[in-house]
């Protein structure tokens, strides 16, 4: 039994056919026929029964094929963790990210050169404008950043990783947390501070907009800071909600998420972005992976 023989099998069952199979494989119907014949006498079983309706696995057949599909991805699996653990998995990895998630970045570094100690990483953190200049000049390999829909970037792949919204994050002792959702009006009063960055100062200024007298207090790129100031209720800030669960335990535990009204539809997106004439190598997906796992 090997491999070519299950791939065999598994085509046969699929396509009903040994001639199909044949053209499939680009070989002669005798040398698949013969294949298969090959596996009943090792397996010592009928895998195949053969009719004017076609070629139909028999119960037994069924099995095995399930058992070929689970070897066949198992060893594909092995072949991207051998790929892995070549030259890919030397030098430099470069990555450009919103601030939201750089506490989670930090971990996963730390658990990633454990396993792969010969890559050597560097977190660039900015705005979503720093880490798409970063990864459009080729100054960072890929990049992890926030929109409600890609740009029309001509240079770059998109790809969502996480869906939410944007939301109002509060103290959990706020008189906001009642609300359901929150309109420009419900802010007259309150301490508006926010990350730097323009997509998010966009959002709540078309907020303030609507009813409010109010404006924005204070612009930082100090993410502690902001969220120093919510935890001692001073403030309120206005984030992706996805990124809330990259938080320390301690955070999340003293704050709220509310839905803004005006935004409650429209979906958010934590895109992962990589320049098109660069391929995502296994190397970026398996970091990517062991940023997502809890």
């Amino acid at each position: 039994m090997n491999i070519i023989q299950l791939q065999y099998l598994i085509d046969v069952g699929r396509l009903g056919s040994f001639t199909d199979a044949a053209k499939k494989n680009r070989m002669t119907v005798p040398t698949i026929s013969q294949s298969i014949a090959q596996l009943e006498a090792e397996l010592d079983v009928e895998l195949f029964s053969r009719s004017r309706k076609g070629t139909i696995p028999t119960i037994e057949g069924n099995v095995v094929i399930q058992h070929a599909v689970s070897v066949l991805k198992n060893i594909e699996r092995m072949k991207n963790d051998i790929s892995l653990l070549k030259s890919e998995n030397k030098g430099n990895l470069v990555i450009a990210t919103i601030p939201g998630i750089i506490s989670k970045m930090i971990n996963t570094t730390i658990g990633f050169r454990k396993e792969f100690p010969h890559v050597n990483i560097q977190l660039v953190e900015g705005d979503s404008a720093v880490v798409l200049s970063q990864v459009k000049n080729g100054d960072a390999d890929f990049g992890f950043l926030s929109f409600s829909s890609k740009l029309e970037e001509e240079s770059l792949n998109w790809e969502p990783l996480i869906k939410g919204e944007t939301v109002l994050i509060v103290n959990k002792q706020s008189d906001l947390r009642f609300k359901e959702n929150i309109s420009g009006e419900d802010l007259s009063d309150e301490m508006i501070v926010l990350y730097n960055d323009p997509y998010l100062i966009k959002i709540t200024q078309n907020i303030l907009s609507e009813k409010s007298r109010n404006e924005i207090s204070l612009t930082t790129n100090n993410v502690e800071a902001i969220f120093q100031m919510i935890i001692n209720g001073n403030a309120v800030t206005i984030w992706p909600n996805y990124l809330v669960n990259f938080f320390p335990q301690h955070i999340k535990d003293q704050i709220v998420t509310i839905r803004l009204k005006k935004y409650k539809t429209i979906p958010y997106y934590l895109w992962r972005v990589i320049r098109k004439e660069e391929k995502v190598t296994p190397i970026i997906e398996k970091f990517t992976a062991q940023l997502f796992i809890d």
